[in-house]
């Protein structure tokens, strides 16, 4: 299999940024992600792109083409993996969601990257009415949490106002400035749900 030619915008990215970086214009965190080293200099370095990238690098031996991305709640910790059964939050995140069970009696958000993670799925052999429900979850599911969706667009750029607005950000930096902790993800959760 081929690689894709590198546009010269790309090429120029892939020359500046040696770490992992936040993208602040677009808050995806992009950068190597595997090394060279001296005893496995043939070894090549795996990037993981941001969808601000001309030709986003794909991993076709991975579900999901990224290995670490910014928490969609405290947007401080990270989450993500190269799986579709990884969880879109940081663990601390992951805990505090769980914490409103308790409270609540159901989780506020389906965190996990696939459907039958956070309960949504279809079984087929079941009666038509308890089916029709379980696809009205799916679709729900499917459609994506408009909440969150609308969370990012308020929060992120809130915490990425810290910087220059075209710049990328190492995230160890990002980390440094925003740190993550219990108490941020009780703070986000708070903000987020009115509480």
């Amino acid at each position: 299999m081929t690689e894709p030619e590198l546009s010269a915008a790309d090429a120029a990215v892939r020359a500046r940024i040696d770490e992992l970086s936040v993208h602040i214009p677009c808050g995806g965190i992009r950068g190597p992600i595997q090394r060279r080293s001296r005893a496995r200099p043939d070894l090549p370095i795996r990037w993981q792109s941001c969808r601000d990238e001309d030709n986003p690098e794909r991993w076709p031996e991975h579900d999901v083409s990224r290995a670490k991305d910014l928490c969609v709640i405290c947007f401080r910790g990270t989450a993500g993996g190269r799986s579709r059964w990884a969880y879109v939050a940081c663990e601390t995140c992951l805990a505090v969601n769980d914490s409103y069970v308790a409270r609540w009696g159901f989780r506020p958000f389906a965190l996990g990257r696939h459907s039958l993670m956070n309960g949504a799925g279809a079984r087929l052999s079941a009666a038509p009415a308890v089916r029709h429900v379980q696809e009205e979850r799916l679709a729900a599911f499917s459609n994506g949490d408009h909440e969150l969706k609308e969370w990012r667009r308020r929060e992120y750029p809130r915490l990425a106002a810290a910087f220059d607005p075209l710049a990328d950000i190492p995230l160890r930096t990002w980390r440094a400035t925003w740190p993550p902790s219990r108490s941020a993800s009780e703070d986000a959760f708070a903000r987020l749900l009115g509480d």
